[in-house]
């Protein structure tokens, strides 16, 4: 989860950003999200996917992340998710469509495609692209996990998938936190230290750990995604 910083926008050091630590949260999800494999992936390549982890949770297998399932989500361990989503093919269609629209802000915004590697790498770790729109612990939502009462912005703009990712990105017009483009050095710095430096979470290890997935994800979606402005 991500925290804020109640200043205007500036150019700042990583090391700066990377300081200041932030309890993490765990969100619900409002409505069901069906989950299908993603079209043209590799069944060999593909983790166990929603309904194993529904089913080794002792929820009904319905391969939907509906709130119970994304709590379960919020808390399974590492190891564990990484056997569940190794490619786009383990995401259902909701959460691919954002994982789209995150792609598609990047090109709108001339993000580099590491950038949008960063972005992705975020999200995975924060939400696995799911939507939170229901905070349960402090007011951490979407699919950045970002605050309304840290600067990130209203609920509806941090839920709405196009705005929140424009924060992530640092193009917003709008709030008091730095995003990608503010990072002093964003392009040199390891991948996983830049998500750290935009979130602030008090794991900053985990982002790493989707960086793969986060390439072949890019490399498979992002042909196919048209910029949004």
């Amino acid at each position: 989860m991500c925290r804020g910083m109640n200043r205007k926008r500036a150019t700042i050091t990583a090391a700066a950003i990377a300081a200041a630590g932030a309890l993490l949260v765990t969100p619900t999800v409002a409505g069901a999200v069906t989950s299908e494999p993603a079209a043209g992936a590799s069944a060999k390549d593909a983790g166990h996917g929603i309904k194993w982890f529904q089913a080794n949770h002792g929820l009904k297998a319905t391969g939907s992340v509906n709130s119970s399932t994304a709590k379960q989500l919020q808390k399974a361990p590492d190891s564990e998710l990484r056997k569940v989503f190794r490619t786009a093919a383990d995401l259902g269609p909701e959460e691919l469509a954002n994982a789209r629209t995150v792609i598609g802000v990047g090109k709108g915004a001339n993000i580099p495609e590491q950038g949008i590697v960063i972005a992705l790498m975020t999200a995975m770790q924060e939400s696995k692209f799911v939507n939170y729109t229901t905070p349960v612990d402090h007011d951490s939502l979407g699919i950045f996990q970002q605050r309304p009462s840290t600067g990130w912005g209203t609920p509806e703009q941090i839920t709405d998938v196009p705005t929140s990712s424009k924060s992530f990105y640092g193009v917003a017009p709008f709030g008091s936190n730095p995003g990608l483009i503010q990072i002093d050095g964003w392009e040199s710095m390891a991948p996983g230290d830049v998500c750290q430096a935009v979130q602030g979470s008090a794991f900053p290890d985990r982002y790493a750990q989707w960086e793969q997935f986060a390439r072949d994800l890019l490399a498979q979606e992002g042909p196919g995604v048209d910029p949004i402005p």
